[in-house]
């Protein structure tokens, strides 16, 4: 077998850094205020959750958004209106 044989004749050139595609636009706001999330769980917790949430009649993303909101603290940012660094 040739070398040119192993050789896609149809593939396009190399890809260079100037024909990336373009980013995709953002998701619109919601009107609720309420953003996804991709959660990624073992099988045990996506059961336990899914359990709880149907005893509850609710489900998970209320229910998770109710364990965020109880258990984890909220933390805030202050600027420095000086804009000086160790003052």
């Amino acid at each position: 077998m040739a070398p040119d044989d192993l050789v896609d004749q149809d593939a396009a050139e190399g890809k260079s850094k100037g024909t990336r595609k373009p980013k995709r636009a953002a998701a619109p706001v919601r009107r609720d205020g309420k953003r996804s999330l991709n959660l990624r769980v073992d099988y045990d917790a996506h059961e336990r959750l899914a359990v709880h949430a149907l005893r509850r009649g609710t489900t998970i993303s209320a229910l998770v958004e109710g364990f965020a909101r109880e258990h984890l603290r909220e933390f805030s940012i202050h600027r420095n209106a000086s804009g000086g660094k160790g003052e």
